[in-house]
């Protein structure tokens, strides 16, 4: 770090009050959520409205009034307004808004906080519900933990839901587990204690809010981000440590590899037996087959009849499983082979994600990666672990079990997610107003006058009376990293305090001062400065783009010669953000992250790259680069995608007549293509470009 600007200026004033003054931090504007109704609206043609008070239009129209009940129904691509069976109007969108904040909206019975924009996407009504954030939160926090468990508990679950959903908020998100589930305004009296008890508070680590990942419980050990989610460095404030508070929940994983005996069946005659014949498991084979459906055999009948392989492996340092393989033998009814009997189908998956075979099984059934033991012999597979999620960050149980145990929520947050510091991020603290004992001798007088000499801030103040005085300085996360002055007995009149800025970094502190007269009234007072010795913004370098069309991603790699907060976006020709792939602290020195283009149709693209520093510098550089898949259209009446580019090799889905796929390359006379998630091989004859 370089020497202070000579031109820089920190200027102080402050007012000191008796016992004691808090902070007054100001509420940010716009403090709400943007959240998709999915979770409990579903897939609806039409919705009921009822209200609790007036709802107003966008051009300040009375849309419904309180006590009222009208109907959106999804006509023709639009929105109908019904009301009493007697049409109003159809929309393309609408949006309506309270006229008094205190009202409440019911979709389908189930009311809501906030305004509302409602449109039709794929053939259904979208309601995307506008909400304050406290408002959001007692929706989301009786969802996410019980109501009826330890006040403790439930302030440290405020506190992290809080947290997620402001790192969060400039994104449209939706109410299921994806995000955090949000239940709307049917909240309860213990959780809205919790979240008032804690408003506007959020955990930051170096000064930015984190991204407070929660689970049900770890099975006894904390998890990294990077062990869970590929593609992401190590976060600072999560860590790999044992938790003996968690009550490691358990959970069990029972299949038998046989699950239909077809030899004595008639494979060339299936509608002779093809009801009467059902599989053993009840519980995992369901949601293979729905795997199935959704991988090549869509509207097909299915019948599996062996799973042979289940298995993880490739454990990381927390003890979770992040590879696994699995196999499935099944027939497909209608697909035979040329002497008219059934054709046995098989799908083998070697050494993928857990994550893939773990949503598979189902979420549900294999509760976590944590596995603790795998047996497997000729005829059945039995999997045992512990914990319900992914265990990063917050063990709900963990925290309730520690709560219990006369653990306070900060205790709870600062295991759970260390080296960070609870920061009221908006709203106000409680106001005190300049006051003074009437057997006060120290009345303090006191302002901070800008005196800088290289690495040096000087803080000038006037005491009235004789005190004993503190002087602190405190970071953006409330740690103390200088002491200028410590229980020095002072005499009335001028002094002056020294601060040596050189082993600091740029960015928020405050200066904290206490005096204590000789009746031991003590003043306090707080004040906001802002250091910034550097002026330098970050340089992005060397960035290239690498496109892979087999995998159908983008490999962006740059050079970042300081650690900076960067945003990685994607942006089609018309300017608008087609994808945002990184908004996270970034070390210094070579870096790269992954698009994925699948969805994307053809274009020339834009990679904007913008960096923040830790004081205020900001830098922002671009490139572009083109997406040029090739697609074609499928010309026999069915085709199969092959594992290899060879016809007896195993198949892996089922293409039919006019469907379009991506050809990402050619290999003799077989096409290596893509259709939805598989990748496969055809042969060329039968795929039309």
């Amino acid at each position: 770090m370089g020497s202070l600007p000579k031109g820089l200026f920190i200027t102080f004033f402050i007012i000191f009050a008796i016992f004691p003054t808090n902070e007054a931090i100001a509420a940010k504007k716009n403090a709400t959520m943007e959240v998709k109704l999915k979770n409990y609206v579903g897939n609806r043609t039409s919705v009921k409205l009822t209200a609790t008070g007036d709802y107003e239009t966008s051009r300040g129209e009375i849309f419904i009034k309180a006590g009222e009940e009208m109907k959106l129904n999804m006509e023709s691509g639009k929105l109908a307004v019904y009301k009493d069976s007697i049409k109003l109007g159809t929309f393309a969108s609408l949006k309506i808004t309270p006229v008094k904040d205190d009202a409440l909206l019911s979709l389908n019975g189930r009311p809501y906080h906030g305004s509302f924009l409602f449109s039709v996407a794929k053939g259904y009504i979208q309601p995307i519900n506008h909400v304050p954030i406290e408002d959001y939160l007692k929706g989301v926090v009786p969802k996410e933990m019980p109501a009826l468990w330890h006040p403790e508990a439930l302030k440290a679950q405020a506190v992290a839901a809080r947290t997620y959903a402001t790192h969060h908020q400039s994104r449209l998100i939706d109410d299921t587990i994806s995000y955090q589930v949000y239940g709307g305004a049917e909240g309860d009296s213990r959780t809205d204690s919790a979240i008032e008890q804690t408003a506007g508070m959020v955990l930051k680590h170096d000064g930015e809010i984190i991204e407070a990942f929660f689970s049900s419980s770890n099975g006894g050990v904390t998890e990294l981000n990077s062990n869970v989610w590929s593609g992401g460095n190590p976060l600072a404030y999560l860590s790999i440590k044992q938790d003996a508070y968690d009550p490691k929940t358990k959970w069990m994983i029972t299949l038998d590899k046989q699950q239909i005996d077809l030899s004595t069946k008639d494979l060339s005659k299936p509608d002779e037996w093809w009801t009467s014949v059902q599989e053993k498991d009840k519980t995992i084979v369901p949601n293979l087959k729905a795997w199935l459906k959704r991988n090549g055999f869509a509207n097909r009948d299915i019948k599996i009849t062996k799973v042979p392989v289940l298995s993880f492996s490739d454990k990381k340092t927390g003890g979770r499983a992040t590879k696994g393989s699995i196999q499935l033998n099944f027939y497909v009814r209608g697909l035979v082979d040329k002497s008219g009997k059934l054709s046995e189908q098989k799908v083998e998956l070697t050494n993928v994600p857990a994550s893939k075979i773990r949503g598979m099984v189902g979420r549900d059934v294999m509760k976590s990666y944590l596995v603790d033991d795998l047996a497997s012999n000729s005829s059945r597979i039995a999997i045992e672990g512990s914990g319900y999620g992914h265990g990063v960050g917050l063990s709900q149980f963990g925290a309730k079990t520690r709560a219990e145990s006369g653990q306070t929520y900060q205790e709870i947050l600062a295991f759970y997610y260390p080296n960070t510091a609870i920061i009221r991020e908006y709203g106000e603290a409680p106001e005190v107003t300049e006051e003074v004992h009437t057997n006060s001798e120290a009345s303090i007088i006191m302002k901070a006058n800008p005196a800088h000499v290289k690495d040096k801030v000087t803080i000038t103040y006037l005491l009235k009376e004789d005190a004993t005085v503190s002087l602190m300085i405190k970071d953006g996360e409330g740690r103390t990293v200088a002491t200028p002055i410590s229980n020095q007995s002072l005499k009335k009149g001028s002094h002056t305090a020294v601060w040596k800025v050189s082993d600091v970094h740029d960015g928020p502190y405050a200066a904290a001062v206490s005096a204590r007269d000789r009746s031991g009234n003590e003043a306090r007072g707080t004040l906001e400065l802002h250091l910034r010795k550097d002026t330098s913004a970050p340089m992005i370098t060397d960035v290239e783009t690498t496109g892979d069309y087999s995998t159908e991603k983008v490999n962006i790699a740059f050079t970042i010669n300081e650690d900076s907060k960067l945003a990685v976006e994607i942006k089609n020709s018309k300017g608008k953000v087609v994808g945002v792939i990184a908004e996270r602290q970034f070390r210094k020195g070579r870096q790269s992250v992954n698009w994925d283009f699948g969805n994307i149709s053809n274009g020339m693209f834009t990679v904007l790259i913008s960096a923040k520093d830790g004081g205020v510098n900001r830098n922002a550089v671009s490139t572009q680069f083109p997406i040029r898949k090739t697609t074609g259209i499928v010309t026999a009446s069915e085709l199969r995608i092959k594992e290899r580019a060879n016809p007896t090799a195993i198949t892996i889905g089922m293409l039919y007549e006019d469907q379009a796929l991506t050809i990402l390359a050619q290999q003799g006379e077989w096409y290596k293509v893509k259709k939805g998630s598989q990748v496969g091989f055809v042969p060329t004859k039968h795929v039309k470009k």
